[in-house]
C-alpha cells in the first residue's frame, strides 16, 4: 500500500511540501465538506461585479501587507498572503482559503475553496473564472510574465479622443474606417474564404501621435484590450512568454493584441516564435495584433514585409505647416483668454517650428505658459517665441520620447 503521508514525508522540509501539507490538514479538519485547488482566483473582482459577497475570517489571522497608493492615490492598499474569508455565493456558504509563499522566481500563491459538495465547489470556481476572465473595465496589462488588470489604463483610453489628435490628410479616417470596416465585415470575410484577423503596425518617430491614436481605437473599437509591456522575465524565456500572450489574446477574441515598441520586445531570440504565432489561421480568427514602433529599421524584414503578418502600415511622420497650425491653434483657442494670444501669432509659430514633432509643440506650449507664469509683465507671444529657440537647440541633442501606453500619469493629448 502506499503510505498516506508520503507527499509530506518525503518532500518536507522543502517548500514543495507547503501544498500538501495544507491539505493534509484540511482533509483531517473538514469532515463531510469538500474542497478544490486552483492556483488563481480573482476573487475582489468577483466581489466587485456584484456575484458574491465575502468577510475576512479573524482566525486563523489573516497576514497582510500594506503598501502606499501613491501620490495619485494617497492611502494605504492592503493586500493578503494568507488569509480566508468566508463567502455568500446564490445562498450557499463557502470559504476560501489563500496562501502564499516565496519561491526563487517571486511569489506563487494557491487558493483552496471550501464547500458542502464538490458540485458546488466546481461550480463556484467556474462561474468566478468565466465571469473575471473578460477584462470588463480594465485593460489587461502583461508584464513580469503574468497578466494584470489596468482599471487606471481603461479609464485613461476613455479620456482619448480623435477630436484631439491631428494627423496628416485622411490618415485618421484611413485608420478608423479600417478597423470599423473589419469588425463589421466577418460574415464577408468567412463567405470568401479569408481568415477574419488583421494586423496593424503603427510607423513613426516618437511623439505623434502613435499612441494616443491606439488609445482613442482601444475607446472606439469597445472589444477587449490586451497591451504587453515587457517580454523578460527571470525563469521562463521570451517564448514561453509569447505563448502565454497569445493564449490569452485568443481566449477573448475578438480582441486587439497590443505590441508597443515592437522592436524593443521582439528580438533575435524570439523571432521565430513570434512569427508562428502570428501566421496562426484558425487559431487567430478575430484577433487584431496592432503594434507600433519608432524604429522600424530595426524590425525584421519577415515581419515588417510580408502582408499576412501586418498588412495595414501607417505612417505617423513630422506634422507639416497645416498640422502644426491646427495643433497650435487648438492650444491657441483654450489658452487665448488668459493669455492674450492670438490666432495670427499661433500661426507664425507654426511656421517657425518646422522639425518639431507633436510632443515638442505642446512642451512649447506648456513650458511657455509656467514661464510665462512667472514672468510678471511679459508678453506670452514673447515667450513662446524664446523658447521656441532654447527648444529647437535642445532638440539636436536630447530627442523626446513619446508616452508609453502604460504609463500612469500619460497625457492624453500627446
Amino acid at each position: 500500500m502506499i503510505p498516506d503521508n508520503i507527499f509530506t514525508s518525503c518532500l518536507t522540509p522543502t517548500d514543495s511540501s507547503l501544498v500538501p501539507r495544507i491539505e493534509e490538514i484540511l482533509q483531517a479538519n473538514l469532515g463531510d465538506n469538500e474542497f478544490l485547488a486552483t492556483s488563481s482566483l480573482d476573487l475582489d473582482e468577483y466581489v466587485r461585479l456584484g456575484h458574491c459577497e465575502i468577510m475576512l475570517k479573524n482566525q486563523p489571522h489573516p497576514i497582510s501587507v500594506a503598501d502606499w497608493g501613491g501620490e495619485d492615490a494617497d492611502y494605504l492598499v492592503a493586500s493578503y498572503e494568507q488569509a480566508v474569508w468566508e463567502v455568500r455565493w446564490r445562498g450557499i456558504k463557502l470559504h476560501v482559503l489563500k496562501t502564499s509563499w516565496a519561491t526563487s522566481c517571486g511569489m506563487d500563491s494557491r487558493f483552496w475553496v471550501i464547500g458542502e459538495t464538490s458540485a458546488v465547489v466546481t461550480d463556484f470556481i467556474l462561474d468566478l473564472h468565466r465571469k473575471t476572465n473578460t477584462p470588463g473595465e480594465s485593460i489587461l496589462v502583461f508584464h513580469g510574465g503574468h497578466w494584470q488588470r489596468s482599471r487606471e489604463l481603461y479609464l485613461a483610453t476613455q479620456k482619448a479622443s480623435f477630436d484631439d489628435l491631428i494627423l496628416s490628410g485622411s490618415l485618421q479616417d484611413a485608420i478608423r474606417n479600417d478597423f470599423q470596416h473589419f469588425l463589421n465585415a466577418r460574415p464577408r470575410y468567412e463567405s470568401l474564404g479569408v481568415a477574419w484577423r488583421r494586423g496593424a503596425l503603427f510607423i513613426g518617430p516618437p511623439g505623434n501621435g502613435k499612441t494616443h491614436c491606439v488609445r482613442a481605437l482601444v475607446k472606439e473599437l469597445q472589444i477587449p484590450s490586451l497591451y504587453v509591456q515587457s517580454l523578460t522575465h527571470s525563469y521562463f524565456t521570451s517564448e514561453d512568454l509569447l505563448k502565454s500572450v497569445f493564449h490569452r489574446a485568443r481566449q477573448l477574441r475578438p480582441c486587439v493584441l497590443i505590441f508597443e515598441d515592437l522592436d524593443a520586445l521582439v528580438t533575435e531570440a524570439n523571432r521565430s516564435f513570434f512569427l508562428n504565432q502570428l501566421d496562426g489561421f484558425e487559431k487567430n480568427v478575430g484577433l487584431i495584433v496592432l503594434a507600433t514602433t519608432n524604429h522600424p529599421e530595426r524590425i525584421d524584414p519577415a515581419i515588417l514585409n510580408r502582408p499576412s503578418r501586418f498588412d495595414r502600415k501607417y505612417h505617423f511622420n513630422l506634422p507639416e505647416l497645416i498640422e502644426r497650425t491646427a495643433y497650435l491653434g487648438l492650444w491657441q483657442v483654450r489658452l487665448a483668454a488668459e493669455t492674450g494670444w492670438v490666432k495670427s501669432q499661433a500661426e507664425q509659430l507654426a511656421i517657425r517650428t518646422d522639425g518639431f514633432s507633436f510632443a515638442y509643440l505642446k512642451e512649447l506650449v506648456v513650458s511657455s505658459l509656467l514661464r510665462w507664469i512667472h514672468q510678471s509683465g511679459s508678453k506670452f507671444f514673447q515667450v513662446l517665441e524664446d523658447q521656441c529657440a532654447e527648444l529647437r537647440q535642445q532638440m539636436l541633442t536630447t530627442p523626446m520620447l513619446e508616452t508609453s501606453m502604460g504609463a500612469e500619469t500619460a497625457d492624453l493629448s500627446d
